[in-house]
């Protein structure tokens, strides 16, 4: 019989065998197939003793589990790494669910000061870094950015402006200002910046984002960290100013109404 293979599960939910494991971990000592059975079914899952055996034989030859004598099972060092990296990354996928529901103009704000802190280090740190076909990728991204924005459009190019940020963030060495910015730049935030195309419209101030994103690469290009950082802190900072007067200049509930329909339009 070919020996099995540890599957990993979504991050979002905890699977049956992640449960035993969990389960066999908060108790002192080996635990047998009818107290894991007790355990289960008080977290509402209904599985017979003998499901619950055989699992524990398909966790063994996973050398996650290892038998106690008649007592029970006891997590392997490895059973005992791999729950942890689940509930990790079981963790990690709820905040990201948690930042991904902007709804208001509210979470706008709370989603652009978490960047302003993240995104200036991650630029001054990548400094150096980025190789000639991704410096031209970034000066592509403004080009594109002012010809969109020629003559009387206002009509902002959204996959251009995230593409520009994504890319000239993407290249810290240090793995955890890579993993915060990802977290804010990720996919599943990309509505965030259709209302904030809303705001910038309303405001008539989108072509001030291209002098900006000039003055980011600029910087960065020419290897001054510091310039970077600070250029785009000034960025930021300036679409928390503009968010904060839209929110000031209108009411809450109108402007509420207008950025859901904005983020669902996404």
């Amino acid at each position: 019989m070919p020996s099995r293979r540890f599957r990993p599960t979504d991050a979002g939910e905890i699977d049956v065998e992640t449960a035993v494991l969990q389960a066999i971990d908060s108790v002192h000592g080996p635990v047998g197939a009818r107290d894991l059975r007790r355990a289960l079914s008080a977290q509402g899952r209904t599985l017979s003793e003998a499901t619950i055996s055989r699992r524990l034989r398909e966790l063994d030859e996973l050398n996650l589990t290892t038998p106690a004598g008649r007592k029970g099972r006891l997590l392997t060092a490895r059973g005992s790494e791999v729950l942890r990296s689940r509930l990790r990354d079981r963790e990690q996928h709820t905040l990201l669910d948690r930042a991904a529901d902007v709804r208001t103009a509210t979470d706008v704000l709370h989603l652009l000061q978490g960047r302003r802190t993240i995104e200036p280090e991650a630029v001054r740190q990548g400094v150096g870094r980025a190789d000639p076909a991704s410096l031209a990728q970034l000066e592509a991204a403004i080009q594109g950015h002012r010809e969109a924005l020629s003559g009387d459009s206002e009509h902002i190019p959204r996959p251009l402006v995230l593409n520009f940020h994504r890319t000239v963030t993407s290249f810290t060495d240090n793995p955890l200002v890579a993993a915060m910015t990802r977290i804010a730049l990720d996919p599943a935030l990309d509505h965030v910046e259709a209302m904030l195309d809303v705001i910038l419209q309303t405001r008539h101030t989108s072509r001030e984002s291209v002098a900006e994103h000039t003055a980011i690469y600029e910087a960065f290009a020419a290897g001054d960290g510091e310039g970077a950082a600070t250029a785009m802190r000034k960025h930021l900072d300036r679409l928390i100013a503009e968010t904060t007067s839209f929110v000031n200049d209108h009411d809450p509930e109108l402007v509420n109404r207008l950025l859901e329909s904005a983020g669902k339009g996404h």
